[in-house]
């Protein structure tokens, strides 16, 4: 079931996982390339040689709608300057070793597992680069077809609550790890990476949401 399509920030920094498009109705925003990534996505799953410029907000619309309802009234969180609220409906499991924060939900049939949203914060200037990051999760995706997976990541910025927010999403073959730092990997199949890293006053917060698609 495709659910993990959209991870929207409002201005108030509440985060919303819904099942749609990222800013559906955000239709100002659409360009001449960003319809044509559209298209494509439609033809291609895995988005081949889409990565935007970061210049362009970019909506795909093939995703389909689960249906389900999030409430916006789980526990406020507060890292690094920055406030979000969670669905009550996700499973909220607190701080856990290097993350500040750590949520579940599904599976959802006919899925076997459940989506994790882990949220990373390691104070001003530290955690790497944007990219650094960008990049290594790129790397824990591979594609069935062999391509570089960095081939079908589509990346954009956007400014909220005027803090600049660095947003990443990549369908494929999603390798994980079978324990923190562990070099033995599951292949998880069908699944997708939404990804914001928000430049926080008190430094960059990692926002990592992995599931099947």
């Amino acid at each position: 079931m495709r659910f993990l399509s959209n991870l929207v920030i409002t201005t108030a920094f509440t985060f919303v996982l819904v099942a749609c498009s990222s800013d559906k109705n955000d239709s100002s925003k659409k360009d001449s390339g960003a319809n044509q990534t559209q298209q494509t996505a439609k033809s291609d799953p895995y988005n081949s040689q889409q990565k935007s410029s970061g210049s362009t907000e970019i909506t795909i619309t093939d995703y389909q709608m689960s249906g389900i309802e999030f409430t916006l009234d789980g526990k406020p969180m507060s890292i690094a300057g920055i406030t979000f609220t969670p669905a009550s409906q996700w499973q909220d499991f607190g701080p856990s070793g290097m993350r500040a924060a750590s949520y579940a939900y599904g599976p959802l049939e006919p899925d076997t597992n459940a989506s994790t949203l882990a949220v990373f914060h390691f104070g001003k200037g530290q955690g790497g680069t944007i990219e650094a990051n960008m990049d290594r999760w790129i790397k824990q995706f591979s594609l069935p077809d062999g391509r570089d997976p960095a081939t079908a990541t589509i990346t954009y910025e956007r400014t909220v609550a005027g803090y600049p927010a660095h947003v990443m999403t990549l369908f494929g073959i999603y390798n994980e790890s079978v324990r923190p730092m562990s070099q033995e990997k599951i292949a998880r199949e069908e699944y997708r990476l939404v990804a914001i890293i928000v430049e926080a006053p008190g430094g960059n917060v990692f926002f990592k949401l992995t599931g099947p698609d």
